[in-house]
Formats: structure tokens, C-alpha cells, sequence
């Protein structure tokens, strides 16, 4: 598998905070492409209209330029272990004491800190490195945060009334082949995201958000989340996700 690289995390302007309160924790946040990317920035930039803390602090990992399609979540993980410096590009481990000196975030705390890696259950061939993913983060300091089958899920969560549609057809997602979902939307287009579409004019799958039309209805996504599974190991086979119980730890 190809390695990835991770980019070092962008200085934030956080002027708009108290600037003498020191930092309590940081959640850093690594994801499978541009739609979870772009809401989780979506998230850090109105910490404020969040009601989230000043002393919590959130960085959007993102990839090195030119590897943005490297999305498997186990290459996620690999890449922040090596900026973790609890591992280096070739995979060996780093001895306990060499690890700060090697750790490419400032001030990251480990005992403190909170590192999740966002990813789809739905990713192609994940089911050949499952097991590898959740033995990896109980070994480490790493969050998996999984949606089922993918993050599509929890944006349409935001929206009322999400026990109107079939939990079978959520999880199945299938593709609109030969119409036979919508009469008036491409074939190639999925379930998920032709209902998501639907409720935010101009959203394509993989793109990104445009964040306005969620951050009013992220405490409806919360709430409805909890109709479903939420538990990351139950969520390899159940429909559901755990954003809305990270939102609820980075709220709290």
C-alpha cells in the first residue's frame, strides 16, 4: 500500500479567542476526503456559534499535495502514527523516548490530546484490513470515528425526519441503475447522495461543503444520530455514525 503523508497542521488565527486562555485539549482530525475535511474546518471556524469551548482547539489534518486520492483508512492511520512519532515511514516503532522529539504537531499531549481518524465504512476492500485498523488504534492513541456505510449518513441527518426513509435502503445505498430510484437523477448517482443533494442544493459527493447550510442544523444530526448505532465496532455492521458523539465530546 502506498504511503501517505500528512501535511503539518496550519498555523489558525485565533484571534477571535481569549488569548489567555491556555489550550485544555486538541482533537485533530484526519479524514478520508473533501467533504469531511471541509466540515470539520466548518466546525473549527464557528467554535463560537458551537458553543465550543475557547480552550478546546481543533486541527484539520490534511494531506500532502498531490496525494488527496490516497483515502484508505489504514494509509490515514499509518500517516499519523509516523506524525505522531510513534512509528517512521517505513512502519518500525520508535522507542518511547524518541517519540516527542519526532512528533510533528506542536505541543501535542498524548495523555491529553485527542487524534480521530473519519472514515466510511463502505470503503472498498476495508473489510481486508478491519481488523488491522481497530488493532492498531487499541494499540495507539488513535479514535476511529467510522460512519455506516458512509458520511453521506450524517449529513443527511441533518435534516428533519430521518426515520421517514428505510433504514435497509440507507445502509444498502445502492446506485439509481436504470432509474429505478429516481426517474429524474442520474444513474451513476447513489441513494444517500441524491437524498442529501435534495435537502442542500448543490452538494456532489466528494466536493466541498458548503458549510452554511449545516451549522444551524448540526444539533438535529446530534439528536437524530442517537436513533442509530453509534458504537464504533457495532458500526461495521450497523447502520449509523459516531460524529455526532464526537461533536458531542468536543462540546463538552
Amino acid at each position: 500500500m502506498k504511503k501517505l503523508n500528512l501535511r503539518t497542521p496550519k498555523k489558525f488565527n485565533y484571534a477571535d479567542e481569549t488569548d489567555s486562555i491556555p489550550v485544555r485539549m486538541c482533537f485533530y482530525c484526519v479524514s478520508e476526503g473533501a467533504t469531511e475535511e471541509s466540515y470539520f474546518r466548518g466546525i473549527r471556524n464557528n467554535k463560537a456559534k458551537l458553543q465550543i469551548k475557547n480552550d478546546v482547539r481543533i486541527e484539520v489534518i490534511e494531506k500532502e499535495k498531490g496525494q488527496e486520492t490516497l483515502s484508505h483508512p489504514l494509509q490515514l492511520i499509518h500517516a499519523c502514527l509516523v506524525q505522531m512519532g510513534y512509528i517512521d515511514q517505513d512502519g518500525h516503532a520508535i522507542p518511547e523516548n524518541k517519540r516527542n522529539e519526532l512528533c510533528k504537531w506542536d505541543n501535542y499531549d498524548a495523555e491529553i490530546d485527542r487524534v480521530c481518524v473519519i472514515f466510511d465504512r463502505d470503503y472498498r476492500n476495508l473489510d481486508e484490513t478491519i481488523d488491522e485498523i481497530f488493532a492498531l488504534c487499541e494499540q495507539y492513541p488513535i479514535e476511529i470515528v467510522i460512519s455506516n456505510p458512509n458520511f453521506e449518513l450524517w449529513l443527511l441527518m441533518h435534516f428533519p425526519e430521518i426515520q421517514q426513509y428505510s433504514a435497509k435502503m440507507l445502509l444498502e445505498n445502492k446506485k439509481n441503475l436504470r432509474h429505478q430510484l429516481f426517474t429524474d437523477v442520474s444513474k451513476d448517482k447513489k441513494y444517500l447522495e441524491i437524498l442529501v443533494s435534495r435537502h442542500a442544493e448543490g452538494y456532489a459527493k466528494g466536493n466541498k461543503i458548503k458549510f452554511e447550510k449545516f451549522l444551524p442544523l448540526i444539533p438535529t444530526a446530534i439528536e437524530q444520530a442517537k436513533l442509530y448505532c453509534e458504537d464504533t465496532k457495532r458500526l461495521v455492521h450497523e447502520l449509523g455514525t459516531s460524529v455526532g458523539r464526537l461533536l458531542e465530546e468536543i462540546k463538552s
